[in-house]
């Protein structure tokens, strides 16, 4: 267990039990300071809090699965369920293909879907012109061992299930060309609509046998191979060896509501919940898992140790900015992976680094800039770490030199603010406010610094330290943060220190006699009394579609360990007594999010 977590156990059990804690505060609040150069420019919209629901992808890890697949041929009778391709049409006019595939979708039951794709890899085709394949659901139960072109089951041609896709790469004058590390991005890519087959299959108004992939078996033009569900070792070369690559369906649900993450200590996976659904986690389970394995294609063990990822202990979903469209930001303090990665793909990465593991470096939070740099809030080393766009992108594992670092002790998350292009950054004993500032040096090549512009000191709880440990945007107040303390509750912060409409402090934390109570520190939000009802806080945050809180505190059974928890407890916007999704006995999550893709 890490020393710092169990520094902090020591002392909530103490205040749990009646026992007295005197920590003298070291900080102090700082005069605003002159920015000495031009802040950075915000290079992507930082301002939207539309929810982004992911795209539900079938895997190993998934409420939808994976079943089987396999090819079969007119001029043979193997079982080619091993195989690692897919085969349909004629190469030869002669010998002809088609290939069935089955997943299990049982547990879309009920769900309002709004699209539903099949995405495969296109390895290799017959003419670069493109042509026609087609998608049939089938009409009777087949096994992958034993189907064969003499006993394979009839399709269903009806226009209202069937798809079709005109395309091809592949070719001699056409070929593909795989992205090992983002594979999503790659050009054999395709996307098969399935919408109303997989709807029918989810709703019961469809059996679900499965469907068949075919192309016309007369002329070569047609033939495609794809890659199958049976990926080989990684080679690093092979495109059918990318996890990724594998037949994939891809389903988005009518919803804005937002998604849930949290690492899971015990699985050592990024786990995604239904966030408007938390009561029913433990029916539906997960929507799928993530780490960053060769399964994700990451396959570069001097990101990530074999055996090290942890589960997590820090996400965000951010603006894409210079890569595009919404990447997935996080951090793993056990491994030291940090990585930015493409979103809802979940595959493979835009950036990633290791700033060494829990030892060493001890990560407990996680920002990337609208510029493409990420920060990085390391407690073993009390140090802010800023790391440029163009290290983790190809990142030399011979230096760990960050672009800028700062000292600020027990410093555990980060939250960039783009109305004051500002980085806060929270610790055990004060919130600190960084002016995020870029430029050149003499050789024209770009720098970027924190300058500190205020120090704000962390209210007490009573006698004691409260302990800062996380801040998120309070969305639907741009004036406010979620200020949450491993040894105290639940606060919010004032930006511009006047916005606390109760200048009394109702519930136990912060102390009345905490400096900027009622003006900074602020308690009069919806269900202040039940979300600060708790002490060891570690991570707090808002819906902003539906205004529900969701936090997470340590389980105080015995069973579970001093800083994790196997649920999530939700505040609905009324502030009314919370819903606990339970999700499973062994489970250990730290920090819960909602994943939002806006830093306030």
């Amino acid at each position: 267990m890490p020393t710092h977590f169990r520094h902090r156990s020591l002392l909530w059990r103490l205040l749990l039990t009646g026992g007295t804690l005197l920590l003298v505060l070291g900080a102090a609040t700082m005069p605003h300071r002159t920015r000495p150069v031009t802040i950075a420019a915000q290079s992507a919209d930082t301002s939207t809090t539309t929810a982004a629901y992911p795209v539900v992808q079938s895997g190993p890890q998934s409420i939808i699965h994976r079943v089987q697949d396999t090819w079969i041929s007119n001029v043979d009778t193997v079982d080619h369920s091993q195989s690692s391709l897919l085969h349909i049409g004629t190469p030869d006019g002669k010998t002809a293909y088609r290939s069935f595939l089955a997943f299990d979708v049982s547990k879309l039951k009920g769900a309002s879907i709004k699209s539903a794709s099949l995405r495969l890899f296109n390895s290799e085709t017959g003419s670069c012109a493109g042509w026609w394949m087609y998608a049939y659901p089938v009409n009777s139960a087949w096994n992958q061992s034993t189907i064969t072109w003499a006993n394979q089951p009839a399709v269903n041609t009806s226009s209202t299930y069937s798809a079709s896709s005109d395309f091809g790469i592949g070719a001699t004058g056409c070929p593909v060309h795989p992205n090992f590390t983002d594979p999503d991005s790659s050009d054999g890519i395709h996307r098969l609509d399935l919408t109303a087959m997989v709807t029918a299959w989810a709703n019961g108004t469809l059996p679900n046998d499965g469907l068949r992939l075919s192309a016309g078996e007369e002329g070569a033009e047609a033939y495609k191979t794809f890659c199958s569900m049976n990926p080989t070792t990684y080679d690093g070369s092979n495109p059918c060896t990318i996890a990724y690559n594998t037949p994939t369906l891809e389903v988005t649900y009518n919803t804005s509501d937002a998604v849930v993450a949290a690492g899971n200590a015990t699985t050592k996976t990024l786990d995604f919940y239904d966030g408007s659904q938390p009561s029913t986690w433990n029916s539906t389970g997960l929507l799928q898992q993530w780490a960053p394995d060769a399964y994700h294609s990451i396959n570069d063990t001097t990101l990530v140790p074999a055996g090290t990822w942890s589960g997590g202990v820090d996400t965000k979903l951010r603006p894409g900015g210079v890569w595009g469209g919404q990447v997935m930001v996080t951090a793993d303090n056990t491994s030291g992976f940090v990585g930015v990665i493409p979103y809802p793909a979940l595959a493979g990465y835009k950036w990633a680094i290791n700033v060494g593991n829990e030892t060493t470096s001890n990560v407990h939070g996680v920002e990337m800039m609208p510029d493409g740099n990420v920060a990085v809030a390391l407690t073993q080393t009390n140090q802010i770490e800023v790391f440029s766009k163009a290290q983790g992108e190809d990142w030399d594992t011979s230096s760990h030199t960050p672009a800028f670092t700062t000292t600020l002790g027990n410093v555990h998350e980060l939250l960039y603010d783009p109305s004051t292009t500002s980085l806060w950054a929270v610790a055990w004993n004060a919130l600190v406010q960084y002016a995020y500032v870029t430029g050149t040096d003499s050789s024209g090549n770009p720098t970027v610094q924190l300058v500190q512009e205020n120090s704000y000191p962390i209210p007490n709880l009573g006698t004691a330290a409260a302990q800062g440990h996380d801040i998120q945007p309070v969305y639907g107040n741009p004036d406010r943060f979620w200020i949450a303390a491993a040894n105290g509750g639940v606060t919010q912060f004032s930006k511009s220190g006047t916005g606390c409409a109760v200048t009394t402090v109702p519930t136990g934390w912060p102390a009345t006699t905490s400096p900027g109570v009622g003006t900074r520190w602020c308690e009069d939000y919806p269900g202040a009394a039940q979300i600060d009802s708790q002490l060891s806080v570690r991570s707090i945050g808002n819906d902003p579609a539906s205004g529900t809180v969701a936090e997470t505190w340590p389980d105080p059974a015995p069973s579970a360990d001093d800083w994790t928890t196997p649920q999530v407890t939700f505040f609905p916007s009324s502030g009314t007594a919370g819903i606990n999704a339970s999700v499973a006995p062994t489970a250990a999550y730290y920090r819960a999010r909602w994943l939002v893709p806006s830093y306030n």
